[in-house]
């Protein structure tokens, strides 16, 4: 049987608006603390698909090494080449036609870089890491949404050294767990090593930027400094916080006994 008293209890027992706001003020608290620890677990989870990525690379150049007795490919492409805007190929260069962003990935199933179209490069995949920011359109006279981009490079050294041939076989090379395969390309020039380069920002989609100056500080990391991933030529992922050397005479051009980009 209903009794009024018990009525003006049930009435008593719910919440004033003073308790409404104290909860509410309590769940934003938390709210913002948890934000923080959101962030860095998406930081991380994209740094760690980075690295996945560049492992997927490194399989790539392993498989077409043991099919063409040990070398690996070129990191040159057409888009280098003299004749490329009259749509030829320049005899003198044939190794820009064995670039690695156009016959690596068919060995990942997928197109080669130069079979999509200009307007219609792809944007996510193997091309792309999701930490990347990309340079708005007409930012140095590039346009990343007609030309594309890309977040990892070959290390432009492995096929210049001026003694060997401009293909890396993978015997030759003396200390393969130091010396770099690849690393993840900067988008954003300010972002690069705190060198604002026109190079980089106008060349990121033509072909890859492969210099030291274009290593990408993107991920938060311990103590919150930035940096990226790189690949050894063994095939093994390292994360590191620099590829610069501003001490250098030239710090785009390391000394031929540095092991991290010679390979000889």
């Amino acid at each position: 049987m209903y009794n009024e008293s018990m009525g003006r209890r049930t009435l008593q027992r719910a919440f004033t608006l003073v308790e409404l706001l104290v909860v509410i003020g309590i769940l934003g608290l938390l709210l913002a603390l948890l934000l923080p620890a959101l962030n860095k677990a998406r930081a991380k989870a994209d740094e760690l698909q980075c690295a996945s990525i560049l492992r997927q690379w490194g399989q790539a150049f392993h498989i077409y090494a043991v099919e063409y007795r040990g070398f690996i490919p070129h990191s040159g492409d057409e888009t280098r080449n003299a004749f490329f805007f009259l749509n030829k190929n320049d005899p003198s260069e044939p190794e820009n036609e064995c670039c690695y962003i156009d016959v690596l990935p068919p060995l990942l199933h997928r197109p080669s870089w130069k079979s999509y179209p200009t307007g219609q490069k792809p944007t996510n995949d193997i091309w792309q890491c999701p930490s990347a920011q990309v340079l708005a359109d007409n930012t140095y006279g590039f346009q990343p949404s007609i030309y594309g981009y890309h977040s990892y490079v070959m290390n432009r050294y492995l096929d210049i050294y001026p003694t060997f041939p401009k293909f890396l076989n993978l015997a030759r090379v003396k200390a393969s767990s130091i010396t770099l395969l690849m690393f993840e390309d900067t988008l954003n020039p300010n972002q690069c090593n705190g060198q604002n380069s026109i190079s980089i920002g106008c060349t990121v989609g033509y072909y890859p930027d492969d210099a030291p100056r274009a290593f990408c500080d993107r991920h938060p990391h311990q103590k919150g400094q930035l940096g990226g991933n790189i690949m050894m030529l063994d095939g093994h992922v390292e994360w590191t916080d620099h590829l610069w050397d501003p001490t250098l005479s030239d710090p785009d051009v390391p000394p031929l006994t540095n092991r991290t980009w010679w390979p000889y």
